[in-house]
């Protein structure tokens, strides 16, 4: 196997509080890791990946720059797909009742051409993710988007 041809191995976000952090993931039907250890890094599994979660200032001192205010968009979202439009309703829901903001309710959409089905929530550490549905791409039976 080649090693140097991995995918992405884990998210890390920086997190307000890791605690309640923890507690609303596993709202969404994520576990937390038994390898885990708050001193360091809290693992989130997903069915396809890997969430870690560090303190905001503790994860800007590892990466070596100082801690700043968070943007309110950092130029990235994080995203959930569903099989269809009532699974991304009801992802959507999960999370509101995890604690996330509704940020946009999940509608049709034109992606440059092509039509998809998506909202967006805001966690509890202001992360967008969005919740989407895209009919042209499959969905593993674990949760991966399987583009052509």
């Amino acid at each position: 196997m080649n090693h140097l041809n991995r995918g992405v191995s884990i998210i890390t976000l920086g997190v307000k509080n890791v605690d309640k952090s923890v507690k609303f993931y596993e709202k969404l039907g994520w576990r937390l890791s038994p390898d885990s250890d708050p001193k360091m890094c809290t693992f989130i599994k997903t069915p396809n990946s890997t969430i870690g979660l560090v303190e905001y200032n503790f994860l800007a001192n590892d990466i070596g720059i100082e801690a700043s205010p968070k943007q309110l968009f950092p130029g990235f979202t994080l995203a959930i797909n569903g099989d269809s439009t009532e699974e991304v309703n009801q992802i959507m829901q999960r999370a509101i009742d995890a604690g996330a903001i509704e940020h946009e309710k999940p509608h049709w959409k034109d992606w440059g051409g092509y039509d998809g089905y998506s909202g967006y929530f805001i966690d509890l550490d202001g992360y967008f993710w969005e919740i989407a549905y895209f009919p042209y791409c499959k969905i593993s039976k674990e949760g991966t988007l399987l583009p052509k």
